[in-house]
């Protein structure tokens, strides 16, 4: 639950809360056992978390009542604050804020040059390299974000999906010791920006598609494809399906079946991301030759539309973290 004090680990993180104190020009120093603050002298109590919900905090609260400590994370919510802060708790966001509350001792304060929250500079984190990186961080949230480790699952360059990840640590939506997704908030901004759009109604069976366009350019993302994954959507069979296209080519072959005024009987859409992660308990076979999106792609896809596919997404219980 705690780092232990006077380990190796405690010692670090004790480092990082005396660099804190400096920065905002309060004497601090770290020995071997203790923090040492403008003459007090304090043996932290510090929990390390990644981006924990108020709710997270609450039950770390009710199981360290013998005292206030520390919490030290990428990211804290103003909600989760508060809850520290009416357990006489500290913390230290390292986006850029600073709480240490012990007798004789008592700092809340930004640190200066680091609270990216007001950074001057607006960083776009939602390029087709962005989307990747944040689909598979969402996909595998419990593994560390690298480059080296993602650049060749979503056949990118490394500088490349490097500098994405760099974004997304700037905005705060990935953690820059931890390397993890912030959830559910990157859910939420990736759907947000996710783009759904441009879509082409045909008034032919996907079947029909399949055939003009080749069953290999189509992956299906749609409520049927949702439900494949184990969203629940009533009738979602009877929705007319929808599939991205995975190249120019086939796009304009798909298209050339377009016929004004007829009704919809599928869409069709040039894919936003040139990684698509499929559904691998269910593969193509003869009755159904084209792709299913990985579920986390129909989820996003879904909540782009936040008047038809967010109580969808809510409901599915897709996310961990989805109710902090």
């Amino acid at each position: 639950m705690f780092v232990t004090a006077r380990t190796a680990a405690w010692r670090e993180l004790v480092e990082e809360l005396g660099d804190a104190l400096r920065a905002v020009g309060i004497d601090a120093a770290a020995t071997e056992e203790a923090l040492v603050i403008d003459g007090v002298t304090v043996v932290p109590r510090i929990a390390e978390r990644a981006h924990p919900t108020p709710a997270d905090l609450r039950d770390l609260v009710d199981s360290g009542r013998d005292g206030a400590a520390v919490v030290i994370a990428d990211r804290l919510s103003e909600a989760g604050r508060d809850v520290l802060r009416d357990a006489g708790w500290g913390w230290l966001d390292r986006r850029g804020h600073l709480r240490l509350w012990w007798p004789g001792v008592r700092v809340e304060t930004p640190l200066p040059g680091r609270d990216r929250r007001k950074a001057a500079k607006p960083t776009n984190a939602w390029t087709p390299v962005g989307l990747e990186v944040a689909l598979a961080a969402l996909i595998e949230p419990d593994n560390a974000i690298t480059a080296r480790r993602l650049a060749p699952r979503i056949a990118r360059s490394v500088s490349a999906t490097h500098d994405s990840i760099g974004r997304f640590v700037e905005v705060g939506l990935i953690g820059p010791r931890t390397h993890l997704p912030l959830l559910p908030d990157l859910f939420w901004e990736t759907s947000a920006h996710w783009p759904d759009d441009g879509w082409q109604a045909l008034p032919v069976s996907l079947e029909e598609v399949a055939e003009r366009v080749g069953a290999d350019e189509l992956v299906r993302v749609d409520e049927r494809a949702a439900t494949l994954g184990g969203a629940r959507i009533p009738a979602a069979g009877d929705l007319p399906a929808r599939c991205y296209v995975r190249s120019a080519g086939a796009l304009r072959r798909a298209r050339s079946l377009a016929e004004r005024d007829a009704p919809a009987r599928c869409w069709v859409r040039a894919s936003p991301v040139e990684w698509l992660p499929l559904n691998d308990t269910h593969p193509a076979d003869g009755d159904h030759p084209w792709a299913i999106a990985h579920p986390m792609l129909c989820a996003l896809r879904l909540a782009a539309d936040p008047a038809r596919g967010r109580e969808v997404v809510e409901g599915w219980g897709i996310l961990p973290g989805l109710d902090g």
